[in-house]
């Protein structure tokens, strides 16, 4: 079982904004603000209940996971599992690097959780998606390795 100082080192111990390529294109078409660590931690310092922290959330434009990652470690400071904890943290991002790196920095390698996150943290338009969350079609070991190894060479730059 992965302990919270574990999760804290994986979440926070990256790049800035996960190393992704953001150009001004970019930028411009999506939209894209990243929140830093520390403002993050204030935010919810200030403005979640702690009473209230078990309960689900959800961020409409999760991007890498910043808000997400760091919701998951007040979950588990308040007690709870790992998996329990995922399976109350939801998010939603337009970009599809954006959304395999919230999963994969959510998971922080815990493999066995990964139908978790595929459910809860999907690629859509948050303005149009339906919040149903529903689970996603069973997909081939040939096509979860494919992808798999594809989330690899992005994480290293390689894609």
């Amino acid at each position: 079982m992965i302990s919270v100082n574990d999760v804290i080192s994986y979440s926070r111990d990256r790049d800035y904004m996960s190393g992704i390529e953001r150009d001004q294109t970019r930028i411009k078409s999506t939209s894209e603000v990243f929140t830093p660590t520390e403002l993050v931690q204030h935010l919810l310092n200030e403005f979640v209940d702690p009473g209230s922290i078990k309960e689900n959330f959800l961020d409409p434009s999760c991007g890498d996971g910043q808000i997400l990652s760091e919701i998951l470690i007040k979950k588990m400071q308040a007690g709870m599992t790992h998996e329990e904890a995922l399976k109350t943290i939801y998010g939603v991002d337009i970009m599809q690097d954006n959304v395999d790196e919230c999963q994969d920095r959510l998971l922080c390698e815990q493999e066995n959780l990964r139908a978790i996150v595929e459910q809860n943290i999907v690629c859509s338009d948050a303005l149009i998606y339906d919040y149903k969350f529903k689970k996603p079609k069973k997909k081939s070991a040939k096509q979860k390795e494919k992808e798999q190894n594809e989330r690899r060479l992005r994480r290293f730059g390689m894609i």
